[in-house]
């Protein structure tokens, strides 16, 4: 069975037309009644009826139509398999805000001249909420924060940053003020918050968002202080801002990717980008 006259005839269901279905396949009406025809002939039942000025399925039809919509998705799967395994086609991948401003300049800069024809979308998120679509299947990989909880053995989780937890106030400012607090259901939020009962009782608190960026503004405006973790861009992009490590905690932050893809050239290039080894 040649699956393009199977896509032929998805098409003429979905459009309800043999004009319209041609005009979506790039090919002549003429070509899609032929290819349509051809399959009636393997197949021994008819696949279409005139129904009004369009077209409609035959009951023979809308039988079949669920098993053929598979053999066009398999079809599809195989090819993006075949991706994979070149340094072509697409790759989706989730990073927490923090990873987003440390690594996307080396990912867009790096990835386009190691694999120009990999198609790189960059999409932030909180780690749970990432981690969730890297498991759907929406992401190939993902930058997160280590989760709180034992993986799969189908995934891997590799270690890019041990990221040290401490105290950000203003920079020879006011050191008496009231805390912003980052999430506490936030993965890398709950030791932070651990942390700061720990050394500072329960203080004033303003408010709690998961927004380190936007914690750190707050901070260098005089608004507050926080306990958090000290990203690679911390000090660069928030230089009013003073960090103190409070202790030895910290948080990681890592690619999340399966097991199964590691060997992939697309993640081989990915990890060279990011400077992880093995």
């Amino acid at each position: 069975m040649d699956l393009r006259f199977v896509e032929t005839l998805i098409a003429a269901v979905d459009e309800a037309s043999l004009a319209a279905a041609a005009r979506r396949l790039g090919v002549t009406p003429a070509a899609v009644a032929q290819r349509v025809e051809a399959l009636e002939t393997e197949l021994q039942v008819p696949l279409l009826i005139r129904s009004g000025r369009g077209m409609a399925a035959t009951p023979e039809c809308e039988a079949l139509l669920p098993e053929l919509r598979k053999l066009v998705s398999i079809r599809a799967g195989l090819g993006q398999v075949l991706a994979q395994d070149q340094l072509v086609g697409p790759l989706r991948l989730g990073l927490i805000s923090t990873a987003l401003g440390d690594h996307a300049a080396d990912l867009v800069q790096g990835l386009k001249q190691a694999a120009p024809e990999v198609d790189l979308t960059l999409s932030p998120g909180a780690s749970a909420e990432l981690y969730d679509a890297f498991e759907a299947g929406r992401l190939e990989a993902a930058l997160i924060v280590a989760p709180p909880f034992a993986l799969p053995k189908t995934m891997r989780f590799d270690v890019m940053a041990e990221q040290r937890l401490g105290l950000l106030q203003p920079r020879g400012g006011e050191v008496d003020l009231p805390f912003l607090l980052y999430a506490r259901a936030a993965w890398g939020g709950a030791a932070c918050y651990r942390l700061m009962l720990q050394r500072f009782g329960a203080p004033r608190v303003l408010c709690e968002m998961d927004a380190l960026e936007t914690i750190a503004q707050l901070i260098e405006d005089g608004v507050g202080r926080a306990i958090v973790p000290e990203w690679a861009g911390l000090q660069r992009r928030h230089p009013d801002a003073q960090f103190t490590p409070l202790g030895g905690a910290t948080r990681q932050v890592g690619l999340l990717s399966w097991q199964r893809d590691s060997r992939r050239p697309v993640q081989q290039v990915l990890r060279e980008v990011l400077g992880i080894s093995g």
